[in-house]
């Protein structure tokens, strides 16, 4: 992938909780280094199949990421979603353990587009993928990445 990427766009499509089929007005922006998503970042000793979906080296001297990706609205039988409970981003290094940052949905029907800033990038090579979990834990396969923005 290309190098020098400050934030990823990534889109559901035809996974576990996938198969975007409609775009929300809701948005939820977050910073990594709020309080309340501190306490949902922990560090995973193994990736979901699939993960990562994104790689990229940063540029010298940056030492944080923005992740943006719109939540699925739709199952994999695309029918409407009613139970989306958290998104999770994963965050990967080949010299380190990888971190999970589980981001709570605001409508379990989905669609939002999620911003969180501000996400500590481990070194500057790393890895980007982001699942989707239901009310009863179900974990989607790894969404699908569009093209990097600048």
């Amino acid at each position: 992938m290309n190098g020098h990427v400050e934030k990823w766009f990534l889109a559901a499509a035809g996974l576990t909780l996938a198969a975007c089929e409609s775009v929300s007005t809701m948005e939820l922006e977050k910073s990594a280094l709020s309080n309340e998503l501190r306490n949902e970042t922990a560090p995973v000793t193994l990736l979901p199949p699939g993960c990562p979906t994104l790689t990229t080296s940063l540029p010298a001297g940056k030492t944080s990421v923005t992740v943006s990706y719109q939540e699925p609205t739709t199952n994999q039988k695309g029918t409407p979603l009613k139970d989306l409970a958290f998104t999770t981003i994963y965050l990967s290094s080949p010299k380190g353990p990888a971190q999970a940052i589980r981001v709570w949905t605001n409508d379990a029907h989905g669609g939002a587009l999620v911003i969180i800033r501000d996400i500590p990038a481990p070194t500057q090579e790393i890895g980007v993928c982001v699942t989707a979990t239901n009310r009863d834990r179900k974990e989607s396969s790894p969404l699908s990445i569009t093209s990097p923005a600048r």
